[in-house]
């Protein structure tokens, strides 16, 4: 495989926050051309697939399940699943003895070795009726807008006065927002996720902006209320830990930039020596590889967006406008109310006129 000389190099001095570290990067690179490597080039070149970089970690997003959680180890690299991602998608019965055991072969119900692309497809197949339909959207999404950069972005939220803290009712509220591939965390730590971050330029050559986004169906009972939204308080929440968090994000986030970068690199090259379409790949937005390399300095928007999908023209001028009024003017929101997911669906940036819905 081809060398990737031209790739933005990580710095070798102290790793930032949310960045994978040359030495990482340099393993995964010579993983994928390795013989124990097969799963990793599988991986890069599968094209559904997203990858986002975490603090000296690289996790494996479809649609919202992590397949594989990728860390460096003595050995060079180590890798991760849930196991109910290998359980195999086969049609097949099992008898139930009399003593009470099941005749069935654990080889045959679960992959208990990766053996090849055939492994793959089938934990992507098995993360599907997990999903739902929201990760499935936010999936689409994502893959439609080529300047995110980040997905499943997990922050530890800023301090709250004690008044401000979620009551039961809110702690069930916020637990249903979380991925089901959250790690629990002390009680006295709040983690904050939300689904994408993105780039965007303003109008001054030398600047970026991160700004991050939670992507709603528009069908979300938090949506809506008789008072105020669960998803008024969210939000809320969002944007104290965004502020908290700005001066560590502005620094970190080009270096994670500069991790993408190197990674699509490696992905193009995989899919090259594959004889596999390049063009099938998502092509990152300019705007990266300019925050990557300096060119721009980075920003943090910390007021969070509301993206609302997964409806029609029809239900566009009914209840989805209403719910979208009702955010925007009484409770203060920043709403993008996007349709249906597609390929020409551009959800994750900087609407121009906020008042004009696409479908």
């Amino acid at each position: 495989m081809s060398s990737l000389e031209n790739a933005p190099r990580s710095s070798t001095a102290a790793v930032p926050y949310r960045s994978l570290g040359e030495p990482f990067l340099a393993a995964l690179e010579t993983l994928a051309d390795a013989p124990n490597g097969a799963w990793w080039a599988d991986v890069l070149a599968d094209a559904d697939l997203l990858l986002a970089v975490r603090n000296r970690s690289l996790n494996v997003y479809y649609r919202g399940a992590s397949l594989f959680r990728i860390t460096p180890a003595s050995e060079g690299v180590a890798a991760e699943t849930h196991v109910k991602y290998l359980v195999r998608q086969r049609q097949a019965m099992t008898r139930l003895a009399a003593d009470g055991g099941f005749g069935l072969d654990p080889a045959a119900a679960v992959w208990t070795r990766y053996e090849g692309p055939a492994t793959l497809a089938e934990m992507k197949r098995a993360a599907t009726p997990l999903a739902g339909l929201e990760k499935t959207g936010v999936h689409a999404l994502v893959q439609a807008s080529p300047n995110v950069v980040d997905v499943e972005v997990s922050l530890t939220g800023a301090p709250l006065d004690s008044a401000a803290e979620p009551d039961g009712a809110q702690a069930e509220v916020d637990a249903a927002f979380q991925s089901p591939d959250v790690n629990t965390v002390p009680s006295s730590t709040r983690q904050d996720r939300l689904d994408v971050a993105s780039l965007e330029e303003r109008g001054v050559a030398d600047e970026a902006w991160l700004v991050f986004h939670e992507a709603k169906l528009a069908t979300n009972p938090a949506l809506r209320s008789r008072s105020t939204p669960a998803i008024v308080g969210q939000v809320e929440r969002y944007r104290a830990t965004l502020k908290h968090e700005a001066d560590r994000l502005a620094k970190s986030y080009p270096a994670l930039c500069r991790d993408l970068v190197r990674l699509d690199t490696l992905r193009r090259t995989v899919r090259l020596a594959r004889g596999l379409d390049v063009a099938a790949l998502s092509q990152r937005d300019l705007l990266v590889a300019e925050v990557a390399s300096g060119e721009r300095r980075l920003q943090v928007d910390s007021e969070p967006r509301l993206v609302l999908f997964g409806f029609d023209a029809a239900q566009r001028d009914g209840a989805v406008g209403t719910i979208t009024e009702s955010l925007r003017t009484q409770h203060g929101l920043r709403v993008y109310a996007v349709g249906r997911p597609g390929k020409g669906t551009a959800a994750f940036r900087r609407p121009k006129d906020l008042s004009s819905e696409a479908v």
